[in-house]
């Protein structure tokens, strides 16, 4: 029985071990950088556990994400590592960016979404989100040139408006939070109206069973 009771544990430590996924800890947010042939993203790690490799994908409509390639990754990291990837992306004016985090057993973690849209500077931008598909709770990164009040708006795929709100934001980055849990499955429109500009999203908000692995953390 102690030999019996010894191998089970055993086999329960060895699954544990199998089942950690590839985690990163970034020193900043994600960078992308507009160039005449593409957009250039640049990120640094401060650590990386069975980071094999990163995957970067795409998407138009911040939905259906595409693979746009990969970058490999330092395994095991407690030093700083830098990274690059070109984007050819020629003809499209706002891309959704993530980064997968792929381990050794082929399981993945992803990163928030990062927002690039080539335009002239507006005076009321979205930046990043946590994800474009939530169960509960959705977050953006707001960029205003002045302090103001926004309006907000949810609007089902009927076009009708099911939750709206104000928020006060500063001049700068703006980190804003919204409670989703009461919608009903489905894609949404996020409107956001301030600084006499419109910003726009598409969300998916989903069960808590089909989420991403969302795993992004910032070093403080």
């Amino acid at each position: 029985m102690r030999l019996l009771h010894h191998i089970v544990l055993s086999i329960i430590f060895v699954f544990i071990g199998l089942s950690v996924s590839a985690k990163c800890i970034y020193l900043q947010p994600v960078k992308i950088k507009m160039m005449d042939v593409g957009n250039m993203l640049s990120w640094s790690t401060a650590q990386e556990v069975d980071n094999k490799f990163f995957v970067i994908e795409k998407s138009v409509d911040g939905i259906v994400f595409k693979k746009a390639g990969d970058v490999k990754g330092a395994g095991y990291s407690n030093s700083t590592r830098t990274y690059r990837f070109l984007d050819f992306a020629l003809g499209e004016r706002k891309i959704f960016y993530r980064l997968l985090h792929y381990s050794s057993d082929g399981s993945h973690t992803i990163s928030e979404t990062f927002i690039v849209e080539k335009t002239a500077q507006n005076n009321l931008m979205i930046t990043s989100m946590s994800s474009t598909v939530t169960d509960k709770k959705l977050s953006l990164t707001i960029k205003s040139s002045v302090e103001t009040k926004i309006s907000f708006g949810f609007k089902n795929y009927k076009g009708k408006i099911i939750a709206r709100g104000e928020k006060t934001i500063t001049k700068g980055l703006n980190a804003l939070s919204f409670d989703c849990s009461n919608l009903p499955e489905g894609r949404y429109e996020l409107t956001l109206v301030g600084n006499d500009e419109k910003e726009k999203v598409t969300i998916r908000k989903v069960k808590s069973s089909e989420m991403p692995r969302i795993e992004y953390e910032v070093k403080k």
